[in-house]
């Protein structure tokens, strides 16, 4: 079997709940159809009691802005409709505030819903305090910017004039929503990935919101048909020696991601323009010139852009009769459409696959790996894991678990972990009844003793393949954290970082990721020990980058990050993350 084009049609999981579809600007007021309207496509979103706002069981849009003191009223008639299905006019669009709020509500919630059907389960906010609504602000403050505050629990997406005069609003891209909508996703399913640590895990959550956008955009039939544009002969059609990567990345797709930051300069567009530029080189994962998060961040982002043309490619290759034939460009776009959808929920499906803490990009790929072997036992004939694998080797990027040439992560040793007086009905939604499993099998596990441990989540899944077989786990992290001196690091076998000349506090984490079958048992035990040999390499990273002496926020960091991308200068200045 595989990922056939037939078999991709298929729901990623059961239709447990009604849908309904909204219409969205496709990328964002700048790109426009053929006869100059407004480019639209429709995202689909749980069928819920809606309040004006929108506001939902999960989102709230809150049309205040910061800048003027001002509420932009809330629509009030048809709240359950999509009045918006037939308007071309962009002009109307962005004016029109009720729009705008209706854009960033489908795209925030057609986004968690993409995640809770790849991940088989529903997502929590990480928010500060215990809440079901995350707050989201179309009007936010006047500036060139957008970012994902845990501490307001919102959204927060800015406008600004451009060369013209004509205000932009950030709330009106396609890709700088969903970006944010990622990193609050994120934020929940991995809280401590807002902590300080390495450089992979400061530039994995802009990474990954980046790549979350741009496979959500390319996922859409109409802007890959927009972007083929240059590509397409007088007769509509794409000629096969235009379907390759050079065309592809350097022509229509290239331009496309030019055409996304032309106005919105900074705010999203100059990542992936960068990312597009990168170049394979095996060097690049240990060279200085990749080490600071926000090129960490692109380096990601080039690896899944370039894995996504060779799939593309691949798909569009049997349909080819000779190397001087062409394909209709609806087709071309309907596959590249099918392998955006199909990679993204590979890349979300990983993060189940993760530690809770201290992840690395070769974590990442260890994840990305085992979670598509998972679903997927048969490689399929376009092989996703092995593009992959290929792309990442390529940027010198090698899986975490290297004792299997497949790279994927190894199960424990069979009948090694003891369930004795543990009910798996329990194990499967309990954390206590976690903690007693953790607590039992400690010395296996091989956790630390004199760290203090707590199970901070215990999620059953079940994720349906487009192939129809379903795969249920369940997923539980620990995390733990040991405070000591930094006189004591050398006698838990960890290197005080250079430069620490004084005895300071330090504060070590550690954890893993518990995967079990639907039988109870343990299928992974994914993890960074308290006192693993990373610790080492994290503290060194947080004492360059000026940690242990001033911290900021989650809320400040994202903020502060988005700045510097828009105004990066020659030199960066250190940003803690």
């Amino acid at each position: 079997m595989g990922r056939s084009r037939q078999a991709s049609l298929a729901p990623q999981r059961p239709q447990d709940v009604p849908t309904r579809r909204w219409t969205v600007l496709a990328q964002d007021p700048g790109v426009l159809d053929k006869q100059g309207r407004a480019l639209t496509t429709t995202v689909e979103v749980p069928a819920e009691r809606l309040e004006r706002g929108p506001k939902g069981h999960r989102i709230h849009v809150v049309d205040y802005d910061a800048s003027t003191d001002y509420f932009y009223s809330a629509r009030t008639e048809a709240l359950d409709a999509d009045i918006y299905a037939n308007v071309k006019d962009i002009t109307r669009l962005i004016r029109d505030p009720h729009f705008h709020q209706q854009n960033v509500y489908a795209l925030t919630m057609s986004t968690l819903y993409e995640f809770e059907r790849a991940l088989g389960r529903p997502v929590d906010w990480g928010l500060s305090a215990p809440s079901h609504q995350l707050k989201v602000a179309p009007h936010a403050f006047q500036d060139a910017n957008a970012y994902y505050s845990r501490e307001s629990e919102s959204l927060n997406f800015g406008y600004f004039p451009d060369d013209d005069g004509n205000l932009v609003y950030t709330c009106l891209s396609h890709d700088i929503v969903v970006h944010e909508t990622a990193h609050a996703i994120l934020d929940g399913l991995r809280c401590f990935y807002l902590n300080p640590s390495s450089s992979d895990q400061a530039g994995f959550h802009e990474g990954f919101a980046d790549v979350v956008a741009l496979l959500s955009v390319f996922k859409h039939h109409e802007i890959i048909e927009y972007a083929l544009k240059p590509l397409v002969d007088d007769g509509g059609r794409v000629p096969a020696r235009n379907l390759a990567i050079k065309p592809l990345a350097s022509t229509a797709l290239m331009r496309l991601a030019e055409e996304m930051g032309s106005a919105l300069e900074g705010v999203r567009g100059t990542a992936l323009r960068h990312s597009v530029d990168i170049k394979p080189d095996r060097r690049h994962y240990t060279s200085a010139r990749y080490a600071e998060e926000h090129d960490r961040g692109e380096l990601l982002v080039a690896i899944v852009f370039r894995s996504f043309l060779k799939i593309w490619i691949k798909r569009l290759q049997p349909l080819l009769v000779h190397k001087r034939s062409s394909l209709a460009c609806s087709v071309v776009a309907e596959e590249g459409g099918t392998a955006a959808k199909q990679l993204l929920n590979v890349m979300i499906r990983a993060l189940d696959y993760l530690p809770p803490v201290d992840m690395t990009y070769r974590d990442y790929l260890s994840a990305l790996l085992t979670a598509d072997y998972e679903l997927y036992p048969d490689q399929g004939k376009y092989d996703y894991r092995g593009e992959l694998r290929t792309e990442f080797a390529a940027f010198g990027i090698l899986p975490a678990s290297g004792k299997n040439a497949n790279g994927y992560w190894e199960p424990p040793p069979k009948d090694a972990h003891s369930l004795t007086g543990m009910h798996f009905e329990r194990l499967q939604r309990d954390p206590s009844t976690m903690f007693r499993f953790i607590w039992e099998n400690r010395d296996t596990l091989g956790i630390f003793p004199d760290a203090f441990t707590r199970v901070i989540s215990v999620r059953p899944v079940m994720r349906v393949s487009c192939d129809g077989a379903v795969l249920r786990e369940t997923v539980a992290e620990y995390v733990q954290t040991l405070s000591v001196y930094s006189t004591e690091l050398h006698s838990l076998g960890i290197e005080k970082p250079k430069g620490m000349h004084r005895s300071r506090l330090v504060k070590l984490y550690g954890g893993g990721t518990l995967i079990f079958s639907e039988y109870g048992q343990l299928k992974y035990h994914i993890g960074t020990g308290v006192v693993s040999r990373h610790q080492s390499e994290r503290l060194q990273s947080l004492w360059d980058s000026g940690y242990f002496e001033a911290s900021a926020s989650p809320a400040a960091r994202i903020a502060q990050m988005h700045n510097h991308r828009s105004l990066k200068p020659l030199r960066e200045p250190r940003v803690e993350w």
